[in-house]
């Protein structure tokens, strides 16, 4: 891609990297934005409808809404209709020349639709087939749709954060979709590694479930871990009954002694020197069986300063420490925007548009792409040009339905057309 960098956008590590993009909501969609703001070429290939994350969320104009905005930034889009015969034949010219192949659509599905791992194989033998999967192909339910919710409880998120009467709350978050989402941007920049130096393709297949199982076992397989197991699954220190938030005298703040010297330090400056020679405070093994009346202790003296003042002996100590901050907070942090992952841009038709960015900062600077989201078919025409066709054959895709082709700038307010969409 040709786009120009600047000091809040991203340097173009993926220059000359084309994705064709089959994927929508969220898990797909955050994976191919880590490749945009990276700097690849990320042709979005939507439905007639447009992806149904366009309309989540409070929007200024019908279909771009506030998530959609930030999953898809950089992108370019196209609408075609892969359920005709002349749709087909124009995505399988676009996966010709494309680097990336990837898709969130079930493995049935999508085969019958044309566009399997050996069908994409077949058409360009070079291309990375990139799968967003609910499960992996030899799990029971490799046929069955998912979403962040069921997969929050198929992998023992809810359960795990539990009410204390044992009723399962889902975490508010979406964080099934954007940890799948991680997992499967790394899973294809890894893969494109090897195709750089080989120039062979390959299948990449990266389901929620089984990528949320491993997420969350890390830490908790715990006995598990050995054959035989030797103890039970979950670790403690992180449970419910676990980590604790404290109560200052005006708020609530968290803070946790790591090290040896931290923690002795800390008991130090509240008033309980003896307590730096406790073996909970010099064995690491002791503390990792008996932290919990660690944080007792540090519980009775938390109402005896103020968040403020826990706070600034916690930077003296270089012990981790934040008050507890409302999203609304975050949203609005300063520091988010001095440093770049909040950034205020012009967005024609929706007035100023705050972008966030990619994980990363390189070079010192943020990656975000340098452009805005796509409207709903927005380079359609430009797209179908790029693959050789001319302006009367891109008219008749237009005749016929199997393609459709937007604005760059705000849709109509026209009751007879919401969408803004323009053939």
């Amino acid at each position: 891609m040709n786009a120009t960098t600047t000091a809040s956008q991203a340097p173009g590590l993926l220059d000359k990297v084309r994705v064709i993009d089959l994927t929508s909501v969220v898990f797909g969609p955050y994976a191919t934005q880590i490749l945009a703001d990276y700097g690849a070429d990320v042709i979005k290939v939507e439905v007639p409808d447009g992806d149904i994350m366009r309309y989540a969320g409070h929007a200024t104009q019908r279909g771009m809404g506030p998530v959609f905005l930030n999953l898809n930034r950089g992108k370019r889009s196209i609408v075609i209709d892969i359920r005709r015969a002349e749709g087909r034949r124009t995505l399988e010219a676009l996966v010709a020349g494309a680097d990336i192949f990837v898709h969130n659509v079930r493995r049935e599905p999508i085969a019958r639709l044309g566009f399997s791992a050996a069908d994409v194989a077949r058409i360009n033998p070079r291309a990375l087939y990139c799968a967003a999967t609910g499960f992996g192909p030899s799990h029971p339910l490799a046929e069955a749709p998912a979403i962040d919710d069921v997969i929050q409880c198929a992998v023992g998120l809810a359960q795990s954060n539990g009410d204390a009467d044992g009723t399962p709350r889902l975490v508010p978050s979406l964080i099934a979709d954007k940890v799948a989402g991680l997992a499967l941007a790394c899973a294809m920049l890894c893969a494109l590694v090897r195709q750089r130096a080989t120039g062979q393709g390959g299948v990449v297949d990266v389901p929620m479930y089984e990528t949320l199982a491993s997420f969350c076992l890390v830490e908790h397989l715990q006995g598990e871990t050995f054959a035989p197991a030797t103890g039970p699954v979950g670790y403690t220190r992180v449970t419910r009954d676990g980590r604790r938030i404290y109560r200052a005298r005006d708020g609530y703040v968290s803070m946790t002694p790591y090290s040896n010297e931290q923690w002795a330090r800390f008991f130090c400056a509240v008033g309980l020197p003896d307590m730096q020679h406790d073996p909970r405070v010099t064995d690491p093994a002791v503390r990792g069986n008996r932290f919990h009346e660690l944080y007792d202790i540090v519980e009775s003296v938390a109402h005896t300063r103020t968040v403020t003042e826990w706070i600034a002996l916690a930077r003296e100590l270089s012990m981790p420490a934040m008050p507890v901050i409302d999203l609304a907070e975050v949203a609005i942090d300063p520091a988010l925007a001095a440093g770049g992952t909040i950034e205020a841009r012009a967005f024609d038709g929706l007035g100023t548009v705050r972008h966030l960015a990619s994980p990363g900062f390189f070079d010192g600077q943020p990656a975000r792409h340098p452009r805005n989201a796509p409207w709903l078919g927005e380079h359609t025409r430009d797209i179908l040009r790029e693959i050789g066709l001319d302006d009367a054959a891109i008219d008749a895709l237009l005749r016929c339905g199997a393609a459709h082709a937007g604005s760059s700038r705000a849709p109509s307010a026209d009751p007879m057309n919401p969408r803004g969409r323009t053939q």
